[in-house]
Parts: structure tokens; sequence; C-alpha cells
């Protein structure tokens, strides 16, 4: 930047160019005229210089301009720097709007931005997908009159966002959307879209859940308290009597405890993945279940074939596939009739192991299939509570099978049987 020393060296050049035109004044003898006319030359030239500069600035700043050997050059490079480093600036701050807008883009949540007077400034992707608007040719555009709901339309025309609103999206079904308004600024406003469908669905299943463990509970404790209070009111209660209630009281105990175990080892499930996996022997899996079968089947007339496949051996949570094969054959057994046959095995299928169960009982209506794996739900509820079922066994089986990189496939026909089954992939099998 020139500093004073320009100035000193300015007013050098002034007083020898005025010496050189004194000096010819005196040679013609017509001094004010000669000063009169280098006066306008220096007036002339400078003017020309300026308009040079104005027309450069208007048009053409972009192109440099050097001239080296007068005064107006330091205009020209002061100028010059000054314009790059705006030009520099400018680059900047497009840069950073475009990485501003490109963040506000990649938001899962719908940003709308708008003015005192309601007209759209700006807005993300997401909000173009939950409310249907399109960019940039809603630029100015009324936001009350594109989003077609009565509700939202009397939101934004109202002014007041103290309060939260809850719509289904507009332009996707089934999408349910949680909006906000916040102010800034003299008179903007950032309209904020959320989805909050799966959230909603969350709730939804909690309010249900509690409602079915409160429901599942109250038919023992009701049978309890029912108990306890003929037990109380009674000073001679009969041997016969008193041995029925012990025995409806313990059934009920046990029934409430088989629940809770069930909920916790669920919720346990839907918590933690796949956790301590180890090799895990199938014929000593097998033979667990096996005895457990025995068991439940007592005097019954049902026969079990079990199919295994020799030394086989898979990689997973040995307590957690036991819980998952022991359910499906525990099903199999309390849902068949008597003089029915059960099928368990394990054979070699394309990409893995498959373990089946299948019984010729009386099946599952095909409208039932999709649920069966929901908590609590049951294709028949009076059947199940004489059984023992507590309606969550299937729900288990998801889980576990989801910890291990499998699902369950139910097949069922109405008086011809179900089967159940589940495979375990390659890179899960250890032997053979």
């Amino acid at each position: 930047m020139p500093d004073h020393r320009l100035l000193k060296s300015l007013l050098i050049k002034l007083i020898a160019y005025y010496w050189v035109l004194l000096i010819i004044g005196l040679y013609l003898e017509q001094i004010s005229n000669t000063l009169w006319v280098g006066s306008l030359v220096i007036i002339l030239i400078n003017l020309k210089e300026f308009v040079e500069v104005v027309n450069w600035i208007w048009h053409s700043p972009h192109k440099r301009q050097v001239k080296n050997n007068s005064y107006w050059g330091y205009i020209y490079r002061g100028i010059d720097k000054s314009l790059k480093a705006n030009r520099k600036r400018r680059k900047s701050l497009i840069a950073a709007l475009s990485q501003f807008r490109e963040g506000a883009d990649a938001l899962p949540d719908g940003i709308v931005v708008f003015n005192q007077d309601n007209a759209i400034l700006w807005c993300n992707h997401a909000a173009r997908q939950f409310l249907g608007l399109k960019w940039p040719r809603d630029r100015g555009q009324l936001l009350n009159n594109l989003v077609r709901h009565q509700e939202f339309r009397q939101y934004i025309i109202r002014g007041d966002f103290s309060q939260i609103l809850e719509l289904p999206s507009p332009h996707h079904a089934g999408v349910l959307l949680e909006h906000r308004v916040t102010s800034y600024g003299s008179d903007l406003f950032v309209l904020m879209s959320r989805d909050i469908t799966v959230l909603n669905q969350l709730e939804s299943m909690r309010r249900k859940f509690v409602a079915d463990v409160s429901h599942e509970l109250k038919t023992p404790l009701t049978v309890l308290h029912g108990y306890l209070e003929l037990i109380d009111d009674s000073d001679n209660i009969e041997p016969l009597m008193w041995k029925k209630a012990m025995s409806a009281m313990k059934v009920q105990t046990n029934r409430m405890q088989s629940m809770v175990e069930q909920l916790l080892a669920l919720s346990k499930l839907e918590t933690t993945a796949q956790a301590n996996a180890s090799a895990i022997s199938v014929d000593e899996l097998m033979a667990l279940i096996k005895d457990d079968a025995s068991a439940i089947i007592g005097e019954r007339a049902i026969t079990i074939n079990f199919n295994l496949m020799p030394n086989l051996q898979l990689v997973g949570n040995e307590e957690q596939m036991l819980s998952a094969c022991s359910n499906l054959v525990t099903n199999a057994i309390r849902y068949s009739p008597d003089s029915s046959t059960i099928d368990v095995g394990w054979h070699k299928v394309d990409g893995g192991v498959e373990f089946s169960v299948r019984d010729n009982g009386l099946g599952i209506a095909e409208h039932h299939l999709n649920r069966l794996t929901e908590r609590f739900y049951r294709v028949d509820q009076s059947r199940s509570t004489q059984t023992g079922g507590t309606g969550l066994g299937l729900s288990i089986v998801k889980h576990v099978l989801l910890n291990h990189q499998s699902h369950l496939v139910i097949t069922s026909e109405v008086d011809q049987g179900s089967r159940f089954s589940f495979v375990i992939g390659d890179d899960l099998i250890t032997q053979p």
C-alpha cells in the first residue's frame, strides 16, 4: 500500500512540471498562458484516466490493468486487490452456503424456511419428500397454499406455534409427521417436520404390551385371590376342597412364573445381540429336548420321531438355540391331539441345515400365520389356557433366530397339521 512517500514524489514531480512550464513561459514571454495550458493538459490527462478507471470498474473489472508509469496505476492495483479479496470472500461464502445446504439436505427431518407472509424461502430434500414441495419452483409460494391439509393450513395462518402439530403426511400414505415451527431473526420462521411413524408404532406396541400383560396376569391373580378368600373365611375346609385349592393355586403360580421368566428372556433377547457364541453339539442339544419332550408327553399317546444329522455342530449361543428348538417341540406336543405323530429333524438344504418340527394336529388357518410370533397372540385363547401356553414362545423363537441370521417359516393347513422350520446358514456350521 502506498504511503507518504507517494505524496512527496507526486509533489516533487508537480513542482518540476510547473518549473518547466515557468521556464517555457519566460522564454515565450507568455507565463500566464503557458501555466494555464499546462494545467489544462494535466486536467485533461487525468480526466481521461478517470474515465478509463470508471469504464474498467463498470465493464471489465475482471481484466487486470497495468500502468506502471502512471500514478493511476496505484488506483488500478488497489481496486484490483480489493476486487480479488471480495471475489475470494464471495467464493468462500458460496462454498459455506453450499455445504450448509448439503448438510441440511442430508437431515432426515424436513426443513422449510419461510417469512412472516408465509412465503417459502428454502426447503430441504426431506421437506420435499414429506410435504410434496417442489424446489426451486415453489420458491416464494405460500406454504399454507401448497400443503393441502386443512388443519396444517390453519396452523400456519394462525401463527401460534407454541403447540406441536401431528398430522399424516399429505404426500406419503401411512407416514405420521410431527411439525414444529421456530422463529428467528425479525420475521423468519423454520418449520421442522419429523417422521414419527416408528415412534408412534412403538408407543402403540408398548400400550398393547402393558394391556396384554395386565390381561394375562389378571386371571391367575383372580383365581389366587378367590381361593385365599375361601381359606380365610372358612374355619373348617374339607381335605378334598383344600387339595383342589392348593392344586389350582399351584397351577396359576406356575403359569405366572413361566410368564415372567419368558418375558425376562424375551427382554434380554431384544436388547442384546448374540452373545457367548460357541460350538454347539446338535446331538447333545437334542438329547436335552428329548428328555423334556418325554416329560411333557407323559401318559399321552403321542409318538415323536427324531431324525438327526450325525455329528452336526453349529456356532451360536447354546442357551438361546436350546430355547428356540425346545419351544417349537413343546408347542407341537401341547397342541397335538392324542394318537398323533410329531416329526423333529435336522436336514441338509441349500445354503445350510434346516431344523423342522411337523405335526398332524388341528392346523392353523392362514390368516393367523403372520401374527403367530407376536407377543401374547393366540389362535385359540381357550385352548392355549388349557395347555398352559403364555403366547410368548414363538416371540422368543423369532428373536433367537434373528440373533443367528435366520427366520421362522410356518406352513399349516386346518385339520392337516403344521410345520415350523428355520435354516442355519453354512457360515455357522462347523461339522460335518
